[in-house]
């Protein structure tokens, strides 16, 4: 019996949660387990590969479920590694754990090891510490170049490739680069920042919070003006316990307005019975992929254009720990919200010193000004432009296998997994792992989710083996 011949492109949380998957759930395949990823581990990418103590998860680790059947596994691990006496300031009076996000990375790497010496000679599982530059179709398969100059063959590839990095927005495009981070996910991102230095971050997302806690650790003294269109910080966490309340897959809504008028009901009804409502978040979470694909595509990108900064706000809640420096630091006046657009930021001279002057606009106002010294791009990842910026989705797209979904969340791609070409077909041996196949679930952000669909491409991979050796 031939072993099958699987390639990952991207060995972060989507592309090692797969293999955990393929090597734990599949005793009867096969395969040449391949994972191109040039960080020394596995399992962390960029989400988990944080190095800063300040990046915290935002999710209880009593939550952060890899395996639906056995969420509470990182918590124990957490446990028997003793996390609390390690990092006291991981646990909270209640019990809950929130540890520092490498932390979460190890496990994942531990977890694969294990899983991959149980199932050798099986499955024999190898990391290539190199980058994929290319992908050319092979026969029924694909050939994939490496940096290195060397290439391999894949009869099956799931593209599990990292966000793209943020795009850097236009009237950011004349700031020198000694003052921009452009990419506040980079290792030391905020290192060459001095201390006394007002710092402009663009967006109050999550990233935001992650940027102000590295800040504040850093014993920053200088404002720091967060700004975003609509001035919205991440909700803190709820200390009550979060149960799913609402049913909105059932007779699912067709238009966006619907659908917020469905969750506006559901909330007033938590609302009424003493209930927290997070609680609707999390129905509208676990329904997602069903209510998403009842929506045709003018309606989805109505809702993304409306509805997307609320949506991030109320789902991707802040960690306590964080949270509560993004508290301390408003109420002491050193860190200042605005609402507003951002219009340019251009270099100007001010006395001895060189410095910026940033101009936006605040909702129904006229423009103003500010002078600082430096600007945090914290626009998110740029996934409308996933297929410029990444070679490898380039030149797929070039051999015609894949296309951007045309919603700017990432990849067009079927409900099983499967990339869409240019010409609207879906190849049956090309995957696509992790949020670059929002377009066909609706939110893969969350862990669960994120571990749920690289689960359903393990399950296809095996099958597909199965059918061909029976």
């Amino acid at each position: 019996m031939t072993a099958l011949r699987i390639v990952v492109i991207g060995g972060g949380f989507s592309g090692a949660a797969f293999a955990i998957h393929l090597l734990r759930d599949h005793p009867a395949l096969q395969a040449e387990l391949t994972i191109i990823e040039p960080r020394a581990r596995l399992g962390a990418g960029v989400a988990y590969g944080s190095t800063d103590p300040q990046h915290r998860i935002n999710v209880a680790a009593n939550r952060m479920a890899l395996f639906a059947e056995d969420p509470t596994q990182f918590h124990r691990w957490l446990e028997e590694a003793d996390e609390a006496a390690r990092d006291p300031d991981a646990a909270l009076p209640d019990g809950r754990l929130y540890p520092q996000r490498g932390r979460f990375g190890a496990y994942m790497a531990e977890t694969l090891d294990a899983l991959a010496r149980e199932a050798a000679p099986r499955i024999a599982l190898r990391h290539l510490r190199a980058r994929a530059v290319a992908v050319a179709p092979a026969g029924e398969g694909f050939t994939i170049a490496l940096d290195d100059g060397s290439d391999l063959v894949a009869d099956r590839l799931v593209l599990a490739v990292a966000h793209p990095p943020p795009a850097t927005p236009p009237f950011l495009r004349a700031v020198p680069p000694a003052a921009l981070v452009a990419d506040p996910w980079a290792d030391g991102a905020v290192g060459g920042i001095g201390a006394a230095s007002h710092v402009l971050i663009v967006g109050t997302g999550l990233t935001a919070s992650d940027v102000i806690a590295s800040l504040a650790s850093r014993g920053h003294r200088g404002t720091i003006t967060a700004l975003s269109r609509h001035g919205l910080l991440p909700r803190p966490r709820t200390e009550q316990a979060v149960e799913a309340y609402g049913d909105f897959a059932t007779a699912p809504a067709t238009t966006a307005l619907a659908l917020l008028r469905r969750i506006r009901a559901t909330i007033a009804e938590l609302r009424v019975l003493g209930r927290p409502w997070e609680d609707a978040i999390d129905a509208l979470r676990r329904d997602a992929p069903i209510l998403w694909r009842a929506l045709p595509k003018n309606e989805k990108r109505r809702l993304l254009r409306h509805a997307r900064a609320f949506w991030d706000t109320h789902r991707f809640q802040a960690a306590p720990q964080i949270d509560a420096t993004v508290r301390r630091l408003r109420a002491a006046g050193q860190l200042h919200i605005l609402t507003g657009r951002l219009r340019s930021v251009e270099p100007v001279a001010a006395g001895l010193r060189a410095t910026l002057r940033a101009t936006w606009t605040p909702r129904g106002g006229s423009a103003q000004t500010l002078d600082i010294d430096h600007v945090v791009n914290c626009t998110g990842p740029g996934h409308g432009l996933v297929v410029a910026t990444s070679p490898v989705l380039a030149s797929l797209a070039a051999a015609g296998l894949v296309r951007e979904d045309g919603l700017g969340l990432g990849l067009d791609v079927t409900a099983d997994n499967r990339a869409i070409g240019a010409e609207g077909r879906p190849h049956p041996y090309l995957f696509v792992a992790g949020p670059l196949a929002r377009s066909a679930h609706g939110e893969l952000m969350g862990l669960p989710q994120v571990a749920a669909q690289p689960r359903d491409i393990a399950r296809a991979v095996a099958r597909q083996f199965a059918v061909a050796t029976s």
